[in-house]
């Protein structure tokens, strides 16, 4: 299992780099509309809705439309996912636990359309930056791949207190500092290859490696409550090793707008 787990990331990682610095822009587009159209059917089945394709044509055609539409207003729409994720993150921790347990009829649609505002800015945001600065873009997937990496190690070695466990049993507090840990030395280490090597910016590369894994904590979180109340372990088996798309895309819908807000705050991206 863990071979095969190294084996398909390793293809995923060769992929998407080949993608983020040689692509043109169609190819990378063509690629993120096959991407929203999988999570969407994945996020529709999650969501116990009977028109999962229907979702994700949606999904996979308002994408285009966004971006070949006027210019779009960028530092707001990170700055407003930022504050949709914060607040769903409260709706989640508030929940009462009948509503985790039971998908009552008016919760699947609900819950199915939060797909637009979740995977949609990431999705975005991932081609901006592709074409403007693909540095960033690696940069971003680096900083959550480590936070991923560093909660697994983490919680598999000193996980004993659990984070949420109604909503996900095998995340664990330790588990969450190790992430952030990894998640904060990866944004230290891009500041310092593609911002500069003063104090100044290791802290701030710091800081926002930090926030960007927590917010993609965040992003698990919300698939794991899909994944619980549909009483299922993976989102799909599109990945062996992994399961579905959605188990490796949740942290980066909501890590990617958290990093690029970051980026307008401090200045390195205009």
């Amino acid at each position: 299992m863990l071979r095969q787990r190294l084996i398909t990331a390793s293809l995923l990682f060769l992929l998407v780099l080949v993608l983020i610095f040689w692509a043109p822009f169609w190819v990378f587009l063509a690629f993120l509309i096959l991407l929203a159209f999988l999570a969407g059917q994945e996020w529709g089945h999650l969501s116990l809705i009977v028109w999962p394709n229907g979702l994700a044509l949606v999904l996979a055609a308002l994408l285009p439309m966004l971006i070949l539409s006027q210019h779009l207003p960028w530092s707001a729409l990170a700055q407003g996912s930022v504050i949709w994720w914060a607040l769903l993150a409260a709706l989640l921790m508030l929940m009462p636990p009948s509503l985790l347990r039971e998908a009552a009829a008016w919760q699947r649609p609900v819950s199915a359309m939060t797909v637009f505002p979740v995977l949609l800015p990431a999705l975005l945001f991932s081609l901006s930056l592709q074409q403007r600065a693909p540095q960033f873009l690696l940069w971003v997937i680096l900083v959550i791949s480590a936070d991923d990496v560093g909660a697994m190690t983490f919680g598999k070695i000193w996980g004993r207190h659990r984070l949420v466990p109604r909503i996900s049993p095998g995340k664990t507090w330790e588990g969450l500092l190790g992430g952030l840990l990894a998640s904060a030395i990866m944004g230290t280490l891009g500041a310092w290859v593609w911002i500069g090597a003063a104090v100044q910016s290791l802290l701030s590369g710091a800081v926002l490696g930090l926030v960007t894994g927590a917010f993609a904590v965040l992003g698990d979180l919300s698939e794991s409550f899909l994944k619980r109340r549909a009483d299922c372990k993976d989102s799909g088996q599109l990945l062996p090793g992994h399961g579905g798309l959605l188990d490796r895309l949740d942290s980066m819908s909501a890590g990617i707008p958290a990093f690029v807000a970051g980026l307008y705050y401090l200045g390195w991206w205009k």
